[in-house]
């Protein structure tokens, strides 16, 4: 169930991917428009991981897919992709550390993932939840063909491609 770019390899989120992931993720710069604390320590990664590779909300009613971000050309990790399906549609999200942005990262691995999610699932509708002072995720999301509402959920704007735009 992987997914590959011209620059990427996005492969389902494990437990092991813990130990790669937590120096792009040990930055408490990541969570400054999610309110999101850095992991503390691998152990604590591995174990956030792990509840994610359940694929299902404890409910059972979202699929939650989850896809490590890796350099095709050294398998170096990057950060992540996210996305939670519904009767809805689905809610993608990015997370790309400090050290990899701005080089098309997040844009390349969200495309794919909305690729994936229409192709493999029939998913129709795309939402975001940015923080409204989020610029870079903003533009990501832009470039992916969403657009802002005037929603809010949790004070963060929801963007989509669906009729509610």
């Amino acid at each position: 169930m992987g997914i590959a770019t011209a620059r990427l390899d996005l492969s389902p989120l494990t437990d092991a991917d813990a130990d790669d992931l937590y120096p792009a993720l040990d930055d408490p710069e990541l969570g400054r428009f999610t309110g999101d604390a850095p992991p503390d320590g691998v152990e604590e990664l591995r174990e956030r991981f792990a509840v994610w590779s359940a694929r299902r909300s404890p409910d059972g009613g979202e699929l939650w897919l989850n896809w490590a971000i890796r350099r095709r050309v050294d398998g170096g990790a990057l950060g992540y992709v996210q996305a939670t399906v519904d009767d809805d549609g689905a809610a993608v999200a990015w997370v790309v550390g400090t050290a990899f942005q701005r080089q098309g990262i997040a844009t390349e691995a969200a495309t794919a993932l909305i690729g994936w999610l229409r192709a493999t699932l029939g998913v129709t509708v795309i939402r975001a939840m940015i923080h409204p002072d989020h610029v870079a995720s903003r533009t990501v999301a832009a470039r992916i063909g969403l657009r802002p509402t005037v929603r809010r959920l949790d004070g963060e704007v929801v963007w989509t491609d669906g009729p509610e735009a």
